[in-house]
């Protein structure tokens, strides 16, 4: 049977697992789960579970995704990224499940967790997965502050830069956003990792730390090889361009290229960064493109009542500049 599993897997192409990791990438889950399901014996390949459990546990699909994961580990009992997704799952599950199934849900994805490190020892997001459920679990469910701050040291002997997202993430879930950036401050390395950045600029965020957060996302944008992290970034940059009134044409630059990547996907964000440019291109004085895209906007259906407040007073806007040039016109006044 295992020499079977290993013929299946060699004859699954690169080019394959490539092309549905862009489509998860892109978050086009729909066509990337249409065409798993069309794959022949998809189940009998582990790089394709992965793939499949990723879309699912993005898409908070955390029901379906643990039951895939069940049968995954089942599968492929020596597969890393699968134990440490069935882990990450189950615990995610146990927070919002009944209290009833929580502690024994997370217990057993603690143990995927230490599966997937115990093959893996350099598995940092496993590591990580851990030791923030450690920090913020309660005691009752098995949560273990000071196993917390011990795996954290352990993990700065082996990766300082893991280490200080965990020790920050640690200090964020304890509510000191001030301490957990004097640390990233103290101990960013040179040079510094994108993810380290993004945390760094999200604090600043969090703290209205406005021109600082735009400078340290365009910095985590340029240095970021994960596709996901870079137009995180990108779109954090277009949303304070717009809501701290930073720089403009780095805004639109950085939206235009998170609508082009996005474009046509189920990215949950595309239609903020489509109102976020419109925004931009009203500010600047471009009401063509600014009304193109509200235009589009106007049918996208968001349940987010300050997207749609912001969405009416936008259209309020393009609407009686409009008017405004009409009426000029009407009187022989140059717009």
């Amino acid at each position: 049977m295992k020499s079977l599993l290993l013929l299946l897997s060699a004859a699954l192409g690169s080019a394959d697992i490539a092309h549905f990791e862009q489509l998860l990438a892109k978050s086009q889950y729909t066509e990337l789960e249409h065409q798993m399901i069309q794959t022949p014996d998809y189940k009998q390949h582990g790089d394709l579970l992965v793939i499949y459990a990723k879309a699912l546990i993005a898409q908070q699909r955390l029901d379906d995704a643990n039951t895939l994961l069940n049968f995954a580990i089942e599968q492929f009992p020596q597969n890393i990224e699968l134990s440490y997704l069935a882990g990450l799952s189950k615990i995610r599950l146990a927070s919002d499940g009944n209290v009833f199934a929580a502690k024994d849900r997370a217990a057993r994805g603690v143990a995927l967790l230490q599966k997937a490190i115990s093959l893996k020892p350099d598995h940092y997001a496993a590591r990580a997965a851990l030791i923030d459920f450690y920090s913020i679990a309660p005691a009752a469910a098995g949560g273990d502050k000071e196993l917390a701050q011990q795996m954290t040291e352990e993990l700065a002997k082996d990766n300082p830069a893991q280490a200080l997202l965990a020790q920050s993430r640690i200090l964020l879930n304890e509510n000191k956003p001030n301490e957990a950036l004097a640390l990233l401050n103290s101990m960013m390395p040179n040079p510094p990792t994108a993810r380290l950045l993004a945390r760094k600029a999200q604090i600043l965020n969090e703290m209205a730390e406005y021109k600082q957060a735009f400078e340290t996302y365009k910095d985590a944008a340029e240095l970021a090889t994960d596709l996901t992290e870079r137009y995180n970034a990108l779109y954090h940059i277009g949303r304070l361009a717009v809501i701290a009134d930073q720089s403009p044409d780095v805004g639109i630059s950085a939206l235009q290229k998170y609508i082009d990547f996005y474009q046509d996907t189920e990215n949950k964000t595309l239609p903020w960064a489509k109102l976020r440019l419109a925004q931009l291109m009203y500010r600047t004085g471009d009401s063509f493109e600014a009304s193109l895209l509200v235009g589009g906007l106007t049918t996208t259906q968001v349940a987010d009542e300050e997207f749609n407040l912001i969405l009416v007073s936008l259209l309020s806007a393009l609407k009686s500049k409009e008017q405004s040039k009409a009426n000029q016109l009407n009187e022989g006044t140059p717009p």
